[in-house]
């Protein structure tokens, strides 16, 4: 636990400066400079004393530097509890973390909702110890541990809106992301790839994480095809609600999220 939080701090990397910087036009901004008029433009941002000098109407250009909201979500149940050398709610703890800490490092406020065994539910936040302080309450430990996928998600509803809500996931269940096109929304999906292929596990023996069962592996074509079936309908319902998505496996780097948010 204490390797995968110190392991995320150091390659803690600015991830959200993109989202940082807008135009506006209005009150209380930085002014960032002059530019002729254009049709269509607030006749109140006109600087009059530039128009008199230069015989053609100006006006004042501001820019905002954005502080973001950063909602972090995870969702470990036991079906997180797999993996081929990393198990998955390790590698997700690990992207968690990452992105915690590079919301600090852009000097935006981070929250954490991550439900699990025992849910950590934060108040947004820009101290890095902070965020240590609950990554460490996480619980890895999610054997028999089950998730109401749909009342999780709905309650993330009541965060404000145009925040930058990331959710890290396997995705194995059905949701209509409709609702979080209030958010600038992102997809982590976390898989292990024997998880995907688990044919080459037949004969050999498995635990259930949800009973603790033990039981002889044997998946025939019908296993792989629900898969696939499951991934088509969520990629399908993300891209129908512009929801950005980025699928990482456990033996995979974490930079890997560079190329979510470049």
């Amino acid at each position: 636990m204490h390797e995968i939080i110190i392991k995320s701090r150091k390659k803690a990397f600015s991830l959200f400066s993109g989202h940082r910087h807008s135009s506006k036009h209005g009150e209380g901004l930085d002014f960032e400079e002059l530019r002729e008029y254009q049709i269509g433009d607030n006749v109140k941002r006109i600087d009059y004393n530039i128009t008199a000098k230069r015989q053609k109407p100006f006006i004042k250009v501001f820019s905002e530097e954005k502080e973001l909201n950063i909602i972090i979500v995870g969702l470990f149940d036991y079906k997180t509890y797999f993996g081929s050398k990393v198990l998955k709610v390790e590698k997700m703890l690990e992207i968690i973390s990452t992105l915690a800490y590079s919301g600090i490092k852009s000097e935006d406020k981070v929250i954490l909702n991550i439900f699990s065994k025992n849910n950590i539910l934060t108040k947004p936040t820009k101290k890095a110890k902070v965020i240590s302080a609950n990554l460490t309450n996480v619980s890895l430990d999610v054997m028999n541990t089950q998730i109401d996928y749909k009342e999780v998600l709905d309650s993330l509803i009541r965060h404000k809106k145009n925040s930058v809500m990331i959710i890290v996931s396997d995705f194995f269940y059905e949701y209509d992301f409709k609702k979080f096109k209030k958010f600038d929304t992102y997809c982590v999906i976390v898989r292990d790839k024997l998880e995907e292929n688990p044919e080459v596990l037949n004969g050999l023996t498995i635990i259930n994480p949800l009973n603790n069962k033990s039981s002889i592996a044997d998946f025939d074509k019908s296993y792989k095809s629900k898969i696939l079936a499951n991934d088509s309908r969520l990629i399908a319902n993300l891209k129908k609600h512009d929801i950005k998505y980025l699928k990482i496996y456990t033996d995979e780097e974490v930079d890997k999220l560079r190329s979510l948010f470049g």
